[in-house]
């Protein structure tokens, strides 16, 4: 008896191999993607309850928030940050004229400008791209008057947090959430600068990038 040899013919291979490379073309870029604002997810989450537990920290050293003096200058906010807030956090090293401050996740805040608040950006891959607001920077703040406390948050007695949730905003929805973060709308005592409301978005979705987030990374 003859024993046949069964294999391949040439045009088989070169058929799996197109149909696995677009399957692959097809999934990668998706599965990046998740892991992506998976890992964006935890960083701004553990930020933001590091800042959240640094601020009651500072209070039970520095006394309440209340009765803080507020910083003149944005050298003066370096100086209040590193004293303050940076020793119940921590970090890796400073640059940029002591104006960002970088964390050993990789992530790094930036003191943007000091008013009633401390404008920050906290952007979770430090110098990487794309460094654009929306995608991997967001907008926080620390207020020191009762009337940016309220105007911002809608209470007195928070110090630290988002733009988009106080008396401008008042009862502000996830949908004039979306719509500011997207662009769409004017996001609510921010100055107009509707991107700054991404971070409002994410915290009233628990941080987490839901399917109709507007950008990607």
């Amino acid at each position: 008896m003859i024993k046949k040899r069964i294999a391949f013919t040439l045009s088989e291979i070169l058929l799996t191999m197109t149909i696995v490379g677009v399957v692959a073309a097809m999934t990668i870029p998706t599965l990046h993607y998740q892991k992506v604002r998976r890992e964006y997810t935890v960083k701004l989450k553990n930020f933001y309850s590091k800042m959240e537990n640094a601020v009651l920290d500072m209070q039970l050293d520095y006394g309440s928030f209340k009765d803080m003096e507020k910083p003149a200058t944005n050298s003066d906010a370096y100086d209040w940050y590193m004293s303050h807030i940076d020793p119940y956090v921590g970090h890796q090293y400073v640059r940029s004229g002591r104006r960002t401050i970088y964390y050993k996740d990789g992530s790094s805040l930036y003191l943007v400008s000091i008013g009633g608040c401390l404008d920050v950006i906290f952007d979770v891959n430090g110098d990487k791209r794309p460094n654009s607001v929306g995608r991997d920077q967001y907008y926080f703040l620390y207020c020191f008057e009762p009337a940016a406390r309220i105007g911002h948050f809608g209470n007195e007695d928070i110090f630290f947090g988002t733009y988009g949730g106080g008396l401008h905003g008042a009862g502000i929805s996830r949908r004039q959430a979306l719509n500011a973060c997207s662009g769409t709308a004017t996001c609510p005592s921010a100055g107009g600068a509707s991107p700054a409301c991404c971070s409002r978005l994410l915290q009233l979705d628990q941080w987490e990038y839901k399917d109709d987030y507007p950008y990607k990374f």
